[in-house]
């Protein structure tokens, strides 16, 4: 309930109306010839009215607030949230990664069964939602679980791909904000819950998700996806329902890239391919071939990096697989 005070004053004012009252109650009791009893209250109207409508201000002031999630909230993690009818969910855009770093509150979109999904970012402590109910709203603070993370070496790295210089970066800078701005909007429909491996035929993992990546002994951020370790030419597949969102023939650290939306606010991206066998804004399903494994961009050897964010927050593609 939204405040336990005002749910005590209530019960309060509930407990006068029926005490101040209760001497209009009569009890009437006929007796008939064929012996039957009937036994009956006749009560005064203005108590019953009163009542139900108590009754009815404490149904509709106070919301459930039943918000729930099917997991823990781990850092790292995509979670699914449950929302009662009539309930809406919010969070900061300061906590999601697609361009605004402001406090206004996003809307997280829900399904018709009010359903919804959350991304818990790296290293985050706690996550902070507002839950809206008609003119009422709560803001609830959770706790996320943290997780141990890897440290991966990677040497013989060509030095300008670790350390890029200006106009390189600009470039970095640039290709980093085409991805952001195309995962503003997730415009696909379908609620996406089973996933399967893009490369079903080679799934030894060479980098996990949030491994710290220390590239030819220069400390990086947490790694942004799961390295498939394959042959070049490997086939890629669609792990879920989706449509392409945006394809790149050359991006600097990634090489060849594709996009894909899968709904409420999920991507995925599928980098340095050796070659693109789909669309832009084409849909794809389950299982459809993407393109190939490569070894373009920053790569020392041919590998999927595959990576699943929410509105820009990075989570572990494991999870879901």
């Amino acid at each position: 309930m939204k405040n336990n005070h005002n749910v005590i004053t209530f019960f309060k004012e509930l407990y006068k109306v029926i005490t101040q009252n209760i001497s209009n109650y009569k009890v009437y009791t006929y007796f008939y010839s064929n012996n039957n009893v009937i036994t009956y209250f006749k009560n005064n109207h203005n108590v019953i009215t009163k009542i139900i409508l108590y009754y009815i201000v404490i149904t509709f002031s106070f919301p459930a607030w039943s918000l729930s999630f099917n997991s823990d909230l781990t850092e790292g993690s995509l979670i699914f949230g449950q929302l009662d009818p009539g309930e809406t969910v919010f969070i900061e855009e300061s906590d999601l990664n697609i361009g605004k770093n402001s406090n206004n509150l996003f809307q997280i979109h829900k399904d018709k069964n009010n359903r919804f999904i959350i991304g818990i970012p790296q290293d985050a402590k706690e996550i902070t939602l507002t839950i809206k109910n008609g003119s009422t709203s709560k803001t609830k603070t959770f706790p996320v679980k943290h997780r141990s993370w890897d440290e991966d070496y990677v040497t013989g790295l060509p030095s300008a791909k670790v350390n890029p210089n200006p106009a390189n970066q600009k470039r970095i800078t640039d290709e980093s904000l085409q991805m952001r701005r195309a995962r503003q909007n997730s415009n696909y429909a379908s609620f996406p819950e089973k996933w399967t491996c893009p490369v079903p035929e080679h799934t030894r993992i060479s980098s996990r998700f949030g491994s710290r990546r220390i590239l030819n002994n220069v400390k990086k951020q947490g790694h942004s996806g799961t390295d498939l370790a394959a042959p070049v030419g490997t086939p890629v597949l669609a792990p879920a329902d989706g449509k392409v969102a945006l394809i790149h023939p050359d991006m600097f650290l990634t090489g060849k890239t594709i996009l894909i939306d899968h709904g409420f606010g999920v991507f995925s991206s599928y980098s340095h391919l050796n070659s693109i066998n789909v669309k832009l804004n084409q849909t794809v399903k389950s299982g459809d071939l993407l393109g190939t494994v490569g070894q373009t961009g920053r790569a020392t050897g041919p590998h999927l990096h595959w990576t699943i964010t929410w509105y820009g927050v990075r989570v572990n593609p494991e999870d879901l697989i």
